[in-house]
């Protein structure tokens, strides 16, 4: 070397001229096969869309979570691609797979800091072997570039996430997680669930046609395509899984997918294909991540026969305090292990997470299985007892009680079931026979005849002749009330003769009233007035004054079409008599009507419109106004004539 050298002079015994570390900023997958989610993109291509950053915000955060197998990977590749296709990042993209819920492949913020330094033309030698060293020079290399993307894909916590922060609000981040990773402090959530019917229905007939495009089956048979769909959940990675099924077997027709995926016990090992991990693998990751508490709480809410939860249920399955069992449920959900159920307050288990739940459930013994069960029929009862009791002075269920019960109807329901399933015979009896007031209210005629068939199962079983009258008593009630007059008097008949062979009077008192209503309706008034007569005798023994009162009331409706005026007002009278002393204002009012009724047919209108304008008193003090509305009608008739 010759010439004149100015400043420094540095004496080597080798010099190497090497080319630049090369840069990795373009590192994206492929997208795969997407179907639907329109409104999830547009959310994240509004986070990521280049404006006005937050003020609040150290960085501009975005984090998408759900459960295991939801398609959180394939949104957030699907959203940065458009991003970058638009022009937001002229800078490239940074991405990596932290491999959160892999205890054995876990990337470190110290590997994947290595590995984003490298990518961004940091020779290895000059990588320092501290984290804080890493951060440093990994923000700095940043600063320098404009506008990047990057992408960290299944992160299980934010301390894994904090690290690949940058350093101002220039650049995005968008993350993924089978957590709600709320102490990302300034981080949009975006919280994404299974696909709709038609949503999954598409992606299926997609990634079928895209192994051989002419493959019409999933549009030639939509019956079988919408049941499997039903069966995968929805869950984009179990529709994949049958997807490929279908693809490697062409020959294979939907409805025999459908029969191997059919049977609840062996669906989640159906839901594999090849040596890729299946359905049951990527539940096992998220389900490792779960503390002892949160694992036994999430097995024990297998056990639940309802679509959801609540937590008092859940605290009964578990044997915790409501305050420690919503706790573990918060955490659960962050984890998206349970989903929330509604109102507020209730949870419920993705279909195939019930089914791996169930497989869990194994592990633990039987005796404290069958003892969650009967802690959960337990708080059902105490629970539906608490309700029932809860009535307005029409003695209707009170508004707080009747929501109560409809949101819990389906679960209590299931309830019986399972009672009756596990021999839990005395709690299956009990809650069936609970719900009766509810279930007629509502009209529930299914439920009542599954229960009362149930319950009377049950009760043979059992040898249990007192349940076994009550469980006739009330098909014979369910029968009345869907007017199939042959069956209700069959049965009234039979719990007749029940009550009278267990000596149960009021039981004796209460079918001789019904069998002399059911002949009434039917015009047959000699029996009737047998029948009444005799009730009444049996009430007034009991000092039964409510049935005394019903019969005294039904005594003079009978007297009355068999135009007997005087002793039909009698009866009424005395009725009415009843009512007032005990201050029974829905009795009132019936008999006001019926007197107003016995008025008319006396040409005594005045009278009539006196009874009448009494029962709709009582009618709106009692809130009934299907009933007011229907007695101002007689007045307006009355009116008329």
């Amino acid at each position: 070397m010759s010439g004149t050298v100015a400043g420094p002079l540095i004496q080597a015994r080798d010099v190497a001229f090497t080319q630049p570390a090369p840069v990795a900023l373009a590192g994206l997958p492929p997208v795969d096969l997407f179907t639907g989610r329109a409104a999830d993109l547009d959310a994240l291509a509004a986070a990521l869309r280049p404006g006005p950053e937050p003020a609040a915000a150290p960085v501009v955060l975005s984090a998408v979570s759900g459960l295991a197998g939801v398609g959180k990977t394939t949104l957030a590749v699907r959203a940065a691609h458009d991003a970058v296709a638009a022009g937001w990042f002229p800078g490239g993209v940074l991405f990596i797979d932290l491999r959160g819920y892999d205890p054995e492949a876990r990337v470190t913020p110290d590997v994947a800091l290595s590995t984003f330094l490298r990518a961004l033309g940091v020779l290895a030698e000059h990588i320092p072997g501290e984290r804080a060293g890493r951060e440093a020079l990994y923000r700095s290399k940043l600063a320098e570039l404009p506008p990047v993307l990057i992408v960290l894909d299944n992160a299980s916590a934010a301390d894994q996430v904090r690290p690949l922060l940058p350093g101002t609000r220039t650049h995005r981040v968008l993350v993924t997680s089978r957590h709600t990773l709320a102490d990302l402090i300034g981080a949009r959530l975006l919280d994404l669930n299974v696909l709709d019917e038609a949503e999954a229905v598409s992606l299926l007939d997609g990634a079928v046609r895209a192994a051989r495009p002419d493959d019409d089956r999933v549009v030639d048979d939509p019956g079988s395509a919408s049941e499997l769909v039903r069966l995968c959940g929805r869950l984009p990675l179990a529709l994949s899984i049958v997807a490929a099924t279908l693809a490697a077997d062409p020959e294979q027709p939907l409805d025999s997918l459908v029969s191997a995926l059919g049977e609840a016990s062996t669906r989640l090992g159906e839901l594999s294909f090849g040596d890729s991990s299946g359905v049951h693998a990527a539940f096992d990751l998220s389900y490792q991540r779960l503390t002892p508490a949160e694992a036994r709480l999430f097995r024990l809410l297998s056990l639940n026969p309802g679509r959801q939860v609540s937590t008092a249920a859940a605290a009964a399955l578990a044997g915790l305090a409501d305050g420690e069992a919503e706790k573990l449920l918060r955490s659960l959900r962050r984890a998206h292990m349970v989903e929330p159920g509604e109102p507020r307050g209730w949870f419920r288990l993705h279909d195939l997470l019930r089914l791996y739940a169930r497989k869990q459930a194994e592990e633990e013994p039987e005796a404290d299985r069958d003892g969650a069960v009967a802690r959960l029929l337990d708080h059902y009862i105490s629970a539906t007892e608490e309700a029932d009791a809860r009535r307005n002075p029409a003695y209707q269920l009170s508004s707080e009680a009747l929501a109560w019960l409809d949101i819990e109807h389906p679960t209590l329901v299931y309830a019986v079931v399972l009672a009756g399933l596990t021999r839990h015979h005395d709690r299956a009896l009990r809650l069936a026979f609970l719900l009766t007031g509810f279930l007629f209210y509502r009209r529930h005629w299914d439920d009542c005849r599954l229960l009362y068939d149930l319950a009377l199962d049950v009760a043979k079983q059992s040898g249990d002749r007192v349940a076994e009258a009550q469980a006739v008593h009330r098909l014979a009630r369910l029968a009345r009330e869907m007017r199939k007059r042959d069956v209700a008097q069959r049965l009234y008949q039979e719990f007749l003769a029940f009550s009278r062979e267990l000596g149960d009077r009021p039981g004796t008192a209460q079918a001789l009233h019904n069998l002399g209503s059911i002949a009434r309706r039917a015009r047959e008034l000699h029996i009737a007035q047998a029948h009444y007569d005799e009730a009444l005798v049996l009430y007034r023994e009991l000092g039964d004054w409510r049935g005394e009162a019903d019969i005294l009331f039904n005594l003079g409706t009978v007297a009355r079409e068999r135009r007997r005026h005087a002793l039909a007002d009698e009866h009424y009278t005395a009725a009415m008599r009843l009512a007032v002393e005990h201050d029974d204002r829905l009795r009132e009012a019936r008999v006001a009507v019926s007197r107003g009724i016995l008025s008319r047919r006396l040409h005594d209108h005045e009278m009539a419109r006196h009874w009448w304008l009494a029962a709709i008193t009582r009618y709106q003090e009692l809130g009934q106004d299907d009933m007011v509305r229907g007695v101002r009608k007689r007045l307006a008739k009355l009116r008329r004539r």
